[in-house]
């Protein structure tokens, strides 16, 4: 959670980011599906606390993702 709230607070305000990069190089964006929270913000809350409870809701998801396959893979060697 440490590098979520540095990540908004601090990094997310840099001054070369990947979308100007590819400005700069003359790279066309093509969205390739619709992701659920596009640009990173929840519709209505499109500030940095927006940002905030997409990384946090974003890391808690993975690491209960990765908590499941863990314990089903733990399960699994217990019955080899």
């Amino acid at each position: 959670m440490v590098f979520v709230l540095v990540g908004t607070f601090v990094l997310s305000y840099s001054f070369e980011t990947l979308d100007k990069q590819a400005g700069k190089l003359g790279a066309n964006e093509t969205q390739l599906y619709h992701a659920p929270f596009d640009g990173y913000n929840i519709p209505g809350l499109e500030n940095t606390w927006g940002l905030l409870l997409v990384g946090i809701f974003g890391t808690l998801g993975l690491f209960g993702l990765g908590f499941v396959v863990a314990k089903i893979m733990h399960k699994k060697s217990q019955q080899a």
